[in-house]
């Protein structure tokens, strides 16, 4: 099955177009999304529209995919709902009777969809995804159930590697600290 036979995909929008050229009494307000405030959790810029862009504004649930090399999804939480998304972007709104979100989030994330996306970007500096040729990936026809089943897998094995890297880095500090101590003469 292709990926838009299970999700509404359009790209974001294009600000310069929609900029309000006046702040008046019908002004729009929107907080932009951009991939390393949301990382580094950083405030999102303001952007100001005499139009509606509710249409191009995240839901809880929705995949935000950059279109650009690294390619990078977010799966849209509390953190990122309520976002303007502009046209280095694109929503991928899931079907919920079709595809469980965290399962496509992981099959875009992997080797068989990289694979796919290399075969349809264009470009010969800076390589883009068309969202036209996007909607076209083919996606593993997998049950719902089986669908659910690998995403329950894969939020383990998340929440297992976060452990596993939080541990890591307080044995670091641990060892750091032992380490001073004994260059130190056990003097901080």
């Amino acid at each position: 099955m292709k990926l838009e036979d299970v999700a509404d995909i359009h790209i974001g929008v294009v600000l310069k177009r929609k900029k309000a050229i006046y702040k008046g009494n019908k002004i729009n307000q929107y907080k932009v999304f951009n991939i390393r405030c949301y990382e580094e959790n950083i405030e999102y810029d303001d952007f100001y529209s005499m139009e509606d862009l509710s249409s191009y504004v995240t839901q809880k649930g929705d995949l935000i995919v950059r279109l650009s090399l690294p390619s990078k999804i977010v799966l849209v939480d509390e953190k990122a709902e309520g976002l303007l998304i502009n046209n280095l972007y694109c929503i991928i709104r899931c079907n919920h009777k079709k595809i469980n979100k965290e399962f496509l989030r992981w099959f875009l994330e992997s080797k068989e969809a990289s694979r796919q996306l290399e075969t349809i970007m264009i470009g010969s500096v800076v390589k883009i995804i068309p969202v036209a040729k996007l909607r076209l990936i083919e996606i593993p026809n997998v049950t719902f159930k089986e669908q659910e089943k690998i995403a329950k897998l894969i939020s383990s094995w998340n929440k297992q590697k976060s452990l596993y890297n939080q541990m890591i880095r307080e044995k670091d500090n641990y060892y750091h600290s032992v380490i001073n101590k004994v260059i130190n003469g056990g003097k901080k």
